[in-house]
């Protein structure tokens, strides 16, 4: 086991914060929030991307020794896993417990962001005992929603494979914050958008870290939030156990459960048909054919040209006596 790096505990901001959840489940979001309310969050923080226009607020040197660790364990350096166990190398612990050393001790709050995190929970609280953890996570269908639109290559061939992960992700938050109520606190994402401030306080009272408010400018729009009961009702049939983990977090957060209900089987019929019908609409946006029937023209076999649906309902033409 790795010895806990030495770091005072008092009010002076060496109680580190560190913020982790599945992906897309709003944590740079929220980072961003931290960041304005005084917490340095690194000194080399990842580039924006159009995932992320405002920012990823990762610290460069924890991703790529996550990075490192999942690619030495065989797994894909995106974290994308179920995996139970993930090994690390003695070197590797050396380094962790170097780019902790290099972050301490500078009489700021600091911290860090970065999904992986998740992965590794009991490593880091080993390794940094003083550290407090803001466990995010998001609804099941936004996130795999948001995966799939970003065109993630882990899911495009798999695309249950985004849930498994979502519901990984999120077991291993749920049972690291049930073991370590005094050093972890859970907080849903739509929560901390609605009520920055009080995400703040919370991480004031309940986590010992003496954050200040956060700034009165921040972008919240890019946590989209799906107010379509379609997808919610499509998970509840077909992973129970995903709504079920899901009632469980929000249980953890104090907060009151948001009503949702299994839907009825004709309401099911109803949310697979408009499923159904939404996918067909973005495939046939996609190759520009939306309203045209795929049939070729009857004038030629190799002419390719797509006809609206009203020219084959055209009487044929007459021919001369």
């Amino acid at each position: 086991m790795t010895a806990g790096v030495a770091a005072s505990d008092g009010p002076g901001g060496e109680r580190p914060l560190i913020i982790c959840g599945m992906h897309r489940s709003g944590t740079s979001f929220v980072a961003s929030l931290v960041a304005g309310a005084g917490v340095h969050l690194g000194d080399t923080l990842l580039e924006s991307s159009p995932g992320n226009p405002r920012g990823h607020f990762e610290d460069v040197g924890i991703l790529d020794f996550h990075r490192t660790v999942l690619i030495a364990n065989g797994i894909v350096s995106e974290g994308y896993t179920t995996q139970a166990t993930i090994a690390l190398s003695p070197s590797l612990r050396r380094l962790a417990a170097d780019l902790v050393a290099a972050r301490a001790g500078r009489g700021r709050m600091w911290g860090w962001k970065e999904p992986r995190t998740t992965l590794f929970l009991d490593f880091w609280q080993t390794l940094v005992p003083q550290a407090r953890f803001l466990l995010l996570f998001r609804r099941p269908w936004e996130v795999v929603d948001s995966l799939f639109r970003r065109g993630e290559t882990a899911f495009r061939h798999h695309p249950a494979f985004a849930l498994d992960v979502w519901l990984h992700y999120n077991r291993l938050l749920l049972d690291f914050a049930t073991r370590n109520p005094a050093a972890a606190l859970v907080c849903e994402a739509a929560q901390a958008a609605a009520d920055p401030r009080g995400l703040c306080d919370s991480i004031r009272q309940r986590l010992g870290v003496p954050i200040g408010d956060p700034p009165d400018c921040y972008d919240d729009s890019l946590l989209q939030q799906d107010g379509d009961g379609g997808r919610p009702a499509l998970l509840a049939a077909m992973c129970p156990e995903s709504i079920v983990l899901y009632r469980q977090l929000q249980e953890r957060t104090g907060a009151p459960a948001d009503g949702f209900t299994a839907p009825t089987p004709l309401a099911l019929r109803g949310h697979l048909l408009a499923e159904w019908q939404r996918s067909a609409g973005l495939a046939d946006a996609a190759r520009g054919t939306r309203g045209h029937d795929t049939r070729r023209s009857p004038r030629g076999g190799g002419w390719r040209r797509r006809w609206p649906l009203a020219w084959w309902r055209r009487p044929p033409p007459r021919r001369a006596a």
